[in-house]
């Protein structure tokens, strides 16, 4: 078995796909906790991580009910397990409240000093990097990049891989 999946998806083929790869990245992540977590995408949205309407991911988190969970609500999880959160993004418009909302719901639990959240226009890198984890590509993280867009997703649990990445995504976007 191979460390490393490419996967191709849209709307109509492998819908799901990226949805899946995001719920496993982040579930790991919550159960065997990083020290920093990256995520580096120009275009950000509160996209839904953890279909939890059934009660599923309970064991992730004991606090979260039965609903769609939201990636400020992953994020705001991570964070609590003494995970440092380092968001790079554009500058535009679209991402003020993603990062309102986020900075308001690390607020509401102190952990605001938790995250770091820097903006550079010239970014087009796609990427959630963890200590066990990389996953890169054509996506954005929001709605119509995890769900309608035709988008090329690579996620790896190659440690050579993860370093490599580690080592670009310490100063990518702050360029």
């Amino acid at each position: 078995m191979t460390d490393t999946r490419q996967i191709f998806k849209s709307a109509t083929s492998a819908p799901k796909a990226a949805i899946d790869v995001l719920t496993l990245v982040f579930a790991h992540e919550l159960i065997v906790p990083s020290d920093t977590l990256y995520l580096v995408t120009p275009w950000v949205s509160n996209i839904v991580v953890f279909d939890n309407r059934l009660g599923e991911f309970e064991g992730l988190n004991p606090e979260w009910t039965h609903r769609e969970i939201r990636l400020i609500d992953v994020l705001v999880a991570v964070a609590s397990n003494d995970t440092r959160l380092i968001l790079r993004v554009r500058p535009d418009r679209h991402n003020q409240p993603f990062h309102t909302r986020l900075m308001a719901a690390l607020d509401d639990v102190g952990l605001r000093d938790r995250c770091s959240w820097s903006e550079n226009i010239a970014l087009h890198t796609k990427g959630l990097l963890t200590k066990h984890a990389l996953l890169s590509g054509s996506m954005n993280f929001t709605e119509r990049g995890v769900t309608l867009n035709d988008e090329s997703l690579t996620v790896s649990f190659n440690a050579q891989l993860i370093a490599q990445a580690k080592v670009e995504f310490d100063i990518h976007g702050t360029r």
